[in-house]
């Protein structure tokens, strides 16, 4: 009986010779095809290099096997041509559907590229503006924050949520309304704030009681990191009246938040004027050598004025041009703003 013969071939030197072997014309036109795909484009072609070979025939099946070049021959090369390079209106057409994508950069900003441009996405912020017990002031510095930021002439989203009182609601335009609830149903209706977001930075006024609701609705929602992977951060402005309560309320909010997200410790000096005690209590001291929280006094408004301004209904803007004060009170209204707004810009955290 005929024994198996193995046929040994030295790899051709020319293309054309290559490309006469049935077998190996069927991989050449397998390898077009697969680079013909419009989801596989490349700007370099590919080089098949092929050394030696050995072919063995038994009963119709074809094994190849590839080998070297003891021989030191010559070797050819058969270049595929790609696409991109057999059709390129193909890479037009793709180009054309493709209107712009987002990538993260190095320093976590989004680059935003669109027809072969690139511009830098602003990074945006969630202003928080909490206190957790009533009458903290938290609307007060909420409204001087606000037109700190139309003073700047900055883009920002107004959320209140604090749909008792609705002090900044009443005052501005195009306030959105939101609520905090601990009902797990109803949770999603805070997730219009971390949207609006995506757009400009937004100041959250919150309205007392919700400091669970709010830190549960960040942390369930993994929010923090969330923000950073779309150019989105947080900050906590707590407002302080000076009470043990209160302080023990803002260093809750730095165990459960402080690592994640910057805080500012705001002294309302309007309720309180020394805060020699605050200073000097110890959990205080760790937690500011723990959290390197920033610390800004909001100064006090004068009695008069601020009636006046409540019981008209306008904005402390409005008030510098209303008849109803007159040039010292609007002085008085000029010092509290020009106070507030350097205690805003120190904390270089408003941009």
């Amino acid at each position: 009986m005929k024994g198996k013969q193995n046929k040994r071939s030295k790899a051709r030197t020319n293309p054309a010779g290559f490309g006469k072997s049935s077998n190996n014309s069927n991989i050449i036109q397998e390898n077009r095809d697969f680079l013909n795909n419009p989801l596989l484009l490349t700007s370099n072609p590919i080089n098949a290099e092929i050394d030696d070979w050995e072919q063995e025939i038994e009963g119709g099946a074809i094994e190849d096997e590839l080998n070297s070049n003891p021989e030191g021959e010559n070797i050819s090369h058969l270049t595929i041509p790609t696409a991109a390079q057999q059709n390129p209106s193909l890479t037009q057409n793709i180009d054309n559907q493709i209107e712009s994508v987002d990538v993260n950069s190095n320093n976590g900003n989004i680059i935003s590229i669109q027809k072969g441009k690139e511009y830098l996405k602003s990074p945006h912020k969630i202003h928080i503006i909490d206190g957790e017990k009533g009458g903290a002031g938290k609307s007060f510095v909420s409204r001087a924050l606000i037109e700190y930021c139309q003073f700047k002439e900055l883009d920002i989203a107004i959320v209140d949520a604090d749909n008792s009182n609705q002090d900044i609601t009443k005052l501005y335009d195009c306030v959105v309304p939101a609520f905090f609830s601990d009902d797990e149903k109803q949770i999603k209706h805070a997730d219009k704030i971390f949207y609006l977001a995506f757009e400009r930075s937004v100041i959250l006024n919150l309205p007392a009681q919700v400091y669970t609701n709010v830190t549960n609705w960040i942390q369930r929602n993994s929010l923090v990191e969330l923000g950073k992977e779309n150019s989105i951060s947080f900050v906590k402005w707590f407002i302080c009246t000076g009470s043990i309560d209160s302080v023990n309320f803002f260093l809750q909010s730095l165990e459960d938040l402080g690592n994640d997200i910057p805080h500012v410790f705001v002294r309302n000096m309007g309720l309180c004027d020394d805060w020699k005690y605050i200073e000097e209590m110890p959990e205080f001291q760790d937690a500011e050598s723990k959290y390197k929280f920033i610390t800004i006094d909001f100064p006090k408004f004068p009695f008069w004025e601020r009636n006046t301004i409540d019981r008209l209904g306008i904005t402390f803007n409005e008030s510098l041009q209303h008849p109803e004060l007159k040039v010292v009170s609007r002085q008085r209204v000029k010092n509290f703003l020009s106070q507030a707004y350097k205690a805003f810009d120190d904390t270089e955290l408003i941009s």
